[in-house]
This record gives C-alpha cells, sequence and structure tokens, in this order.
C-alpha cells in the first residue's frame, strides 16, 4: 500500500464517482442515515431517517431502515441470510448490482449495511465518502419524496469469515496473536458512561478503543488521509493475526472494520457487540478511569 492509496479503493465511492453513474441501472443507492438522541434522563433514542430522506437526498436512492438488519430474537444480531435476501430484493437490489450507501455521519452507520452485504457474499458495495452533507456541499443532485421500487433478486451466501460468535471473543481474549477492537467513543469504552441504561458499561476485557468517528475529518466527515488513517492503526494491528472488531449493537464496529479492510487488513465483527456481551452476568467487564482533557492521551 503506498501512503497515499489504499489498499482496497474500490470499497470507497466519491461523489465525483458517483455523479457520474447516477443513471447507471446496475448502481443501486441505499441511504441509511440514522441517528441516536438521548432523552433528559440519559436514555438513547434510535431514529432512523426516513424523514429526512422524504424531505431531501441522493437522486435515485431507496432508504434503508437499519433497525430492519436487526434479528428481533438476538440481541444486536443481524437477520440471517433469508430475511436479509428479502429485505435486499425489496429494494431493487440484485446480486449483480453495485450498491452505493451513505448516510450523513460520515460512513459510520452504512457500513453495517456495507459489512452485511459483504457477509452475505456481495462484494460490489461501497460507501460514499463524505455522505450526504459533502454530496450537498457539492452541489449535486437531489430530490425529494419518495418512488416505488422495482423488486429485484438478491440471493445471500455466507462469508463466516467476516463474523465471530461470543465464544470466538472469548477465546481470543487469552489468545495474544488476537486483537480486539472496540470502536465506542471513550466515555462508553472507560465505563465512564453506560451505553444501555438497563446493562453494566465498561469493554471487553483487552480490548484497545479505536473509536469510529475518529477515522473521519469531523469538519467535512470524509475519511482522514490515508497515511494518517495507516499511521493511527498500523501500531495495533500489524502484528495481530486476527482482528475483531465491535462496539455497542454491530455499527461503529462495522465501520472499524471497513477502514481496516480500506487499509488492507482482515477482520471479523463481534456482530452481538456489548449488547449481548454485557447481558451476559458470566463474562467479565472492564472498566478505566476516564481520562481528562488535560491529560496526554
Amino acid at each position: 500500500m503506498r501512503p497515499d492509496t489504499f489498499a482496497n479503493p474500490g470499497a470507497l465511492a466519491t461523489a465525483g464517482w458517483l455523479e457520474e453513474r447516477l443513471d447507471d441501472p446496475a448502481v443501486r443507492i441505499v441511504d441509511a442515515r440514522y441517528m441516536i438522541e438521548m432523552d433528559d434522563q440519559g436514555r438513547f433514542r434510535e431514529v432512523p431517517g426516513r424523514e429526512s430522506f422524504v424531505e431531501s437526498h441522493i437522486a435515485g436512492a431507496v432508504f434503508l431502515d437499519l433497525n430492519d438488519l436487526r434479528d428481533r430474537t438476538k440481541p444486536a444480531h443481524i437477520v440471517d441470510a433469508a430475511a436479509f435476501s428479502n429485505i435486499m430484493s425489496r429494494l431493487g437490489i440484485g446480486s449483480g448490482d453495485e450498491v452505493i450507501v451513505y448516510d450523513t455521519d460520515g460512513g459510520v452507520w452504512a457500513a453495517r449495511l456495507w459489512w452485511a452485504l459483504r457477509l452475505y457474499g456481495h462484494s460490489a458495495v461501497r460507501i460514499l465518502d463524505g455522505g450526504f452533507s459533502n454530496w450537498v456541499k457539492e452541489g449535486l443532485r437531489l430530490e425529494a419524496g419518495e418512488h416505488s421500487i422495482e423488486t429485484s433478486r438478491f440471493v445471500a451466501r455466507g462469508r463466516p469469515d467476516l463474523i465471530v460468535a461470543i465464544g470466538d471473543v472469548v477465546s481470543a481474549m487469552s489468545d495474544s496473536e488476537t486483537v480486539i477492537i472496540d470502536g465506542l467513543t471513550e466515555p462508553f469504552h472507560t465505563g465512564a458512561v453506560r451505553l444501555f441504561p438497563h446493562l453494566q458499561a465498561g469493554h471487553i476485557p483487552g480490548a484497545v478503543n479505536i473509536p469510529a468517528p475518529d477515522n473521519l475529518d469531523s469538519e467535512t466527515d470524509r475519511l482522514l488521509p490515508v497515511a494518517e488513517l495507516a499511521e493511527r492503526w498500523r501500531p495495533v494491528v500489524d502484528s495481530a493475526e486476527r482482528i475483531i472488531t465491535y462496539c455497542g449493537a454491530g455499527m461503529y464496529g462495522a465501520f472499524d472494520l471497513f477502514v481496516l479492510h480500506l487499509l488492507g487488513y482482515d477482520a471479523a465483527l463481534y456482530d452481538g457487540s456489548w449488547e449481548e456481551w454485557a447481558a451476559n452476568k458470566n463474562l467479565p467487564i472492564a472498566t478505566t478511569p476516564p481520562v481528562s482533557e488535560d491529560e496526554p492521551r
């Protein structure tokens, strides 16, 4: 990998690249915008972005509520292959299409679909660099409302190398050749703040904290330069034989995995993430004192 080039650049779409393909029938654009709001009692509320999508979105895009990818019978887990195939088919995504997915936060939510598509054998998927905000800034084509979707046929083919179960993570804690990455922001990783009010705060023992948003330029929502990302990640993962990412419910962890893929590293997502781990009273939980703003990081 050259210092100015990603090892797997095909996982990323620029606004200019997508603009040239807006009318390509083999390109499917998915708006996966998603927000988390906190009420006055410190409880989180998930806010899918359908209303914002209806107001304005990239021309030709369809909307996906990321909660639709959630297996309602198991915390945080992705739906099974049959259900996923049905969802993609209803969105008009066929097995031969190229998928571009975006959100309004640089891809930290969109990565959930990017990972899920690859998990189910569809490698022709990209995240839009800079997402919707950059697209608007560039003055590119938008539309409002919703349009009818012509269904297609998506056939899922599993890739077990991209996902790990809770037992794999338990084993990994004592494996010196495996690194576990926590993609949550620092207050949740340290345990200073509870991610889920009903669950204990903290992180999987031994996990290294690389928050998913830290891979982005906070002013533009675009990825940091290749060299800067490589410098951030290389000391943590270069000597690892295996890399596992996780977060609260599999979204930020998927974005860290996406960045690792761009840089040329193979990784797997612990899909159950903190929502599953912290609910198991038999598993260890680590906390660390929060780092103050005056202390070196």
